[in-house]
């Protein structure tokens, strides 16, 4: 059976609280062959690791106190503002802590800045193991401007990264991974796609989406040409699916490596990958089903809440 990379998301978020260090060190000690985290900056433009572009209630707790919504966008608060939150337990019965049972709470934990996660890499492990640092925007709100702001802050700190060599970037906003390959074109990137029945217009379940829903609202900017492609449109490729018509996309920019939803990842789009020498890696399976499925299919690598399944 192909063995694909053992990516943990998140550090691997359903084990641990997600993308802290206490997480990434402990997918360390399990052996995993590379770690997925997410990045975003600050209102004084650090970098840090977390996902949500905003505080999540059920994961956040200041001076003992759990967050109440609405909570401020990161880009609102400063680097001394977050690093006082403490992000290591789940709010008990919360409608998070329900997708995340399991979890080994870990108080104390911090919201880490890149620069930490890289010299923690560059301690731990051999030249093998792999970073994937996803560039994470408001696909929706997130003017193309914010995306290669981003993007430029993230080339000044890899700049100085130990592990740069080994880091592979990722993003569901092309805009983010074409500002970053300007400045570093040697290094390994992959455009990261949303599930292709949420972006294809003509899908069977559009009839289904609430008006003003996020899907509805995704789906009618994949028809209007999605501001997040940074020009390299599905709509002006040929193939017999949406699907075909994505990874032609993405073998048109340049990019050799498509990351898809999991359910994305059929032997169709396996073979049409393979025709456009695209290698594959899957968004994210968590079960032994599902990882064996995607591992049948020859996949490059799988991302996964339970990397403890993968090893």
């Amino acid at each position: 059976m192909n063995k694909p990379l053992n990516i943990a998301h998140r550090g691997g978020a359903n084990l641990w609280p997600e993308n802290t260090l206490e997480a990434f060190s402990n997918a360390i000690d399990l052996g995993v062959d590379a770690i997925e985290f997410d990045i975003q900056a600050t209102k004084d433009d650090r970098l840090i690791i977390h996902h949500d572009d905003r505080l999540k209630p059920d994961a956040t707790r200041a001076n003992g106190a759990w967050l109440t919504p609405p909570t401020p966008r990161l880009r609102h608060l400063t680097h001394t503002e977050l690093k006082a939150l403490d992000i290591g337990r789940l709010q008990p019965d919360s409608a998070y802590a329900r997708t995340r049972v399991g979890q080994t709470p870990i108080d104390g934990a911090q919201i880490p800045d890149f620069a930490a996660m890289n010299q923690l890499v560059a301690a731990r492990t051999g030249e093998d193991f792999r970073l994937y640092a996803e560039l994470k925007t408001n696909l929706l709100d997130d003017t193309p401007d914010e995306a290669a702001h981003l993007a430029a802050l993230f080339c000044t700190e890899l700049q100085a990264s130990p592990v740069l060599d080994r880091t592979h970037i990722i993003s569901f906003n092309w805009v983010s991974i074409d500002t970053v390959r300007s400045k570093f074109p040697d290094l390994p990137y992959a455009y990261t796609t949303i599930p292709f029945d949420v972006s294809d217009p003509d899908h069977a379940s559009a009839a289904q989406d609430p008006p003003d829903s996020l899907r509805a609202r995704l789906r009618a900017a994949s028809a209007a040409g999605a501001k997040w492609w940074a020009g390299h449109d599905w709509r002006n490729e040929t193939g017999a699916t949406h699907g075909e018509k994505m990874l032609a996309a993405i073998a048109r920019a340049g990019i050799r490596h498509w990351f898809g939803f999991h359910k994305d990842i059929t032997p169709e789009t396996m073979r049409c990958a393979a025709r456009l020498n695209l290698q594959v890696t899957a968004w994210t399976a968590n079960t032994p089903d599902e990882i064996a499925r995607l591992a049948n299919l020859g996949v490059h690598g799988i991302v996964t809440d339970r990397p403890d399944l993968m090893q």
